[in-house]
């Protein structure tokens, strides 16, 4: 993929998480009665059941049409800006990835895909922490992010595998099914 000019993480999700996280911080913490009991919570308590959505619609709508008219960019900034010195704990951000990455990546994303990809975790955050393509990848000359899941010779797509990838390329992105065949096999012995 290098080769191909193309940049990327081995993240499983990771990515995902943590744009979600970013783009969507202040939606995770809106007042909704009864889901914080304590101010160290990572997340609403609501995240992982199908109450989460409903009882944010106005506010995912709302950051959603933002993302797709091409925001996703500064509202990581304004993000970033006010948490990343405290590290703040909330679920899905690793702030081990560099914000000009993650820039780069939400400028490779063509907005409406984009809302797509958070509209699904917001709608089944819990269901769809799993099962994103292995490798995220993408190319700042070119504008254009890419998945790709890496099997080996016996290895199968799992239906939640199946599921991410039915969404991503019906938002418009590509994904890679790549087969990895082992060149040597190294036995190595404990003695």
């Amino acid at each position: 993929y290098r080769s191909r000019g193309l940049k990327g993480y081995h993240a499983e999700g990771g990515i995902l998480r943590t744009l979600f996280a970013y783009l969507f911080y202040d939606v995770l913490f809106v007042y909704v009665p009864n889901v914080f009991q304590t101010a160290y919570q990572t997340c609403p308590l609501d995240l992982h059941t199908d109450a989460f959505f409903p009882s944010r619609a106005s506010e995912i709508n709302h950051r959603l049409a933002e993302i797709a008219n091409g925001s996703a960019a500064e509202i990581i900034r304004v993000v970033d800006e006010r948490e990343r010195q405290k590290r703040t704990c909330i679920i899905g951000i690793n702030w081990d990835f560099e914000l000009g990455d993650l820039l780069e990546i939400v400028g490779c994303f063509e907005g409406q895909a984009l809302a797509t990809v958070c509209k699904v975790m917001a709608q089944e955050y819990r269901v769809r922490g799993g099962g994103v393509p292995d490798l995220f990848l993408w190319d700042k000359e070119k504008k254009e992010v890419v998945f790709a899941e890496v099997k080996s010779e016996n290895d199968r797509l799992s239906d939640t595998q199946r599921l991410w990838i039915h969404v991503l390329t019906g938002a418009g992105i590509r994904v890679e099914l790549c087969h990895a065949v082992a060149r040597e096999v190294r036995i190595v012995t404990t003695e």
